[in-house]
């Protein structure tokens, strides 16, 4: 009896013990979540840092290009060496005409460059013309920034790293990055007579750039130099003003070093170490070192705060990048999402003891409530089934929505930042014409960028629109009467511009004519999206693009010349969102729409490919009894051709 007894005690606690394996899920779930999550917060880092880098990549290339044009125009030479020949005693500089000269000639391009200022360099490093009286024969940006000019005056167009510089005009230290180009003679073999050199304001100029890049209301992106000393305007100054960092109305540009405090100032119980003593944050050394790196487990900033963090030294800038958020804004969303599901979890657990409590009570005073009792732990087993069998559903539906996002995200922000940039470069040239900052080989380069990003847009909505409407069955086929050569032409006159961007040319081989049935604007898709496998692995090498009649189908080849494809890769070459560390872009979702609209047409698609030997994807589409089992040469019209007309095929 007392056995039994202990029997009845035991199976009345069992739901509880049945919450013991979901609890373990739940928990293996947070960590993949977790996981995912910072997998995404890495990736928008390290996209955000690039873009940033690309951009000040060009604004620096475009201020060269300025500098070295204005060194080269005639009067500016003309005026600079008629400079050179002035003494540099008893105010000769000042008086000079040809002072004038040049600085009623460079005036507009000052202000329209938004520059500093300008000024004109002698090869023993002497100012022999500026837009500032109290530069002219002195050596001042030869003392401060010596490379820079030594450069230029051997003859490169360099761009100098930030430095601080008194100005007695404004009475306060001002942040400045010299940009130079060499002058050359007029007459003569053109040897270089002086240098050409605009003061740019970094605090300012790349500080634009750099703030289009930062992540969401608590990240920000700056650059900085090789002591650690930041050369743009950070976004949280005035965090540095409360911590004694900064004076009032200060700018942060050369004044800022990022030096890790500690811990989060004002807030933090200890004393902090002084400024000068406190060492470079994990970030900056990283950078400092020329070490690129990306962090989504935290590290102090500069602040104190703990942040996450993409970095990288540029050789080219002579300056490090970085891009940070605060990690509790990054990971906002999972704490969220995990304070709920164990909020969920502790609710699930609390009415389980609850419910359990109550079939106790019920069982010691109703001894004829056993059956009942039986039938409350059943459905209760079937309810923690029940809540096993939605969680597996919550999970999938999670990673798919979690692949589209990250298929969606990556495929659309890639061509659009690209246009972004290029527009937002066209319309701060607005200013000035053209041709000055741009060339006419730029601007077709631009036009033919932006044409080649839109059709890859449009090329990733096709596909997401064939994904989704397939998600919900087999679409309706617009099935008509069509001429498969015609739409292989078409489609190759439209790829065109992006395989030879890609390097690779086409050769299309084509049979006498195929009639068939079939939805042009499919087929045509199917077509782009090989075309376009192809040229992305085709490593440069020409492309074969082939239609012929065997055995009841028409076959549409598209063979590379490229890398090939390993067996273990040719197992889920045809998976939705795929992804590898071979693959050249994309997500793996074009071979998969090529397979569902061919498989909606009752066809079939392979593909041959051995490492190092190229790939071959040949597409299979039926053609109609009445084409096949008759003439296959029928005109458009249903009415056959005389054999004299009759196309034997060839090569294009």
């Amino acid at each position: 009896m007392g056995n039994e007894r202990r029997r009845k005690e035991w199976l009345d606690w069992m739901p509880l013990a049945a919450l013991l394996p979901i609890g373990v899920v739940l928990l293996l779930s947070l960590h993949e979540i977790q996981d995912v999550h910072r997998r995404n917060v890495a990736a928008t880092l390290q996209a955000v840092l690039s873009t940033t880098r690309e951009g000040l990549l060009t604004w620096a290339r475009q201020a060269k290009g300025a500098a070295g044009f204005w060194a080269n125009e005639p009067r500016i030479r003309r005026a600079v060496a008629a400079q050179v020949e002035v003494r540099r005693s008893d105010g000769s500089l000042r008086d000079s005409p040809y002072l004038q000269d040049l600085r009623l000639e460079l005036e507009s391009v000052v202000e329209r460059e938004q520059c500093l200022g300008f000024d004109v360099i002698a090869l023993d490093g002497t100012h022999i013309a500026s837009d500032r009286d109290e530069l002219l024969a002195t050596k001042t940006l030869s003392a401060h920034d010596p490379d820079t000019i030594a450069a230029a005056l051997r003859g490169s167009t360099v761009m100098g790293t930030p430095f601080a510089m008194r100005s007695s005009v404004l009475g306060r230290v001002t942040p400045v990055l010299v940009v130079a180009a060499p002058v050359r003679s007029v007459a003569g073999e053109g040897e270089i007579i002086a240098a050409l050199a605009f003061r740019v304001d970094p605090g300012r100029e790349l500080t634009q750039i750099a703030h289009r890049g930062q992540v969401g209301a608590a990240g920000e992106t700056y650059a900085f130099d090789r002591h650690g000393r930041v050369v743009t305007e950070l976004r949280f100054a005035q965090n540095l003003r409360d911590m004694g960092l900064l004076a009032a109305g200060e700018r942060t540009s050369l004044n800022v070093e990022i030096r890790d405090p500690g811990g989060e100032v004002p807030g933090s119980s200890a004393r902090p170490l002084p400024r000068m003593e406190q060492p470079l944050t994990r970030m900056a050394t990283s950078a400092v070192a020329g070490i690129a790196g990306v962090d989504v487990e935290g590290y102090r900033d500069y602040r104190g705060v703990e942040v996450v963090g993409s970095w990288l030294w540029d050789q080219e800038l002579d300056l490090g990048l970085a891009t940070e958020i605060d990690k509790s804004s990054a990971y906002g969303v999972y704490v969220v999402t995990r304070r709920v599901v164990l909020t969920a979890c502790g609710v699930m657990l609390l009415a389980t003891l609850v419910l359990t409590i109550l079939l106790q009570r019920r069982a010691k005073d109703l001894a004829t409530g056993v059956q009942r009792e039986q039938e409350l732990r059943r459905e209760l087993e079937d309810r923690v089934r029940r809540l096993e069998c939605a969680e597996t559903e919550l999970k999938d539906a999670i990673r798919v929505r979690e692949e589209f996002l990250r298929f969606a995200s990556h495929e659309l922000r890639t061509p659009l930042t690209s246009l972004r940039l290029l527009y937002e470069h066209m319309l701060r040239s607005r200013s000035q014409p053209l041709m000055v900052t741009l060339g006419s080989k730029d601007i077709s380069r631009f036009l033919k960028v932006s044409s080649r990003e839109l059709a890859r847009i449009t090329q990733v909505i096709n596909n997401m629109f064939v994904v989704a409407s397939f998600a919900t069955g087999p679409p309706a086929l617009n099935l008509e009467r069509t001429e498969l050569n015609e739409i292989v032409r078409r489609t190759a006159r439209q790829v065109t511009e992006q395989l030879e961007a890609d390097g690779c040319s086409l050769e299309i081989q084509l049979d006498r004519s195929v009639f068939g049935y079939w939805d042009d604007a499919r087929v045509e898709q199917v077509i782009t999206n090989l075309l376009s496998n192809a040229s992305r692995h085709g490593a440069g090498q020409p492309i074969t693009l082939s239609v012929v009649r065997q055995a009841g189908f028409a076959v549409i080849s598209v063979h590379d010349r490229g890398v090939g494809i390993t067996p273990e890769q040719r197992d889920r070459l045809f998976e939705p969102f795929r992804w590898t560390p071979e693959a050249h872009s994309g997500l793996g979702v074009g071979l998969y729409v090529c397979r569902l609209i061919v498989w909606a047409h009752g066809g079939e698609i392979v593909v041959e490919s051995e490492p190092g030997q190229g790939t071959t994807f040949r597409v299979r589409l039926p053609l109609p009894p009445e084409i096949e089992g008759g003439d296959a040469a029928l005109a458009p019209d249903g009415e056959r051709k005389p054999a004299e007309e009759r196309s034997s095929g060839g090569t294009e």
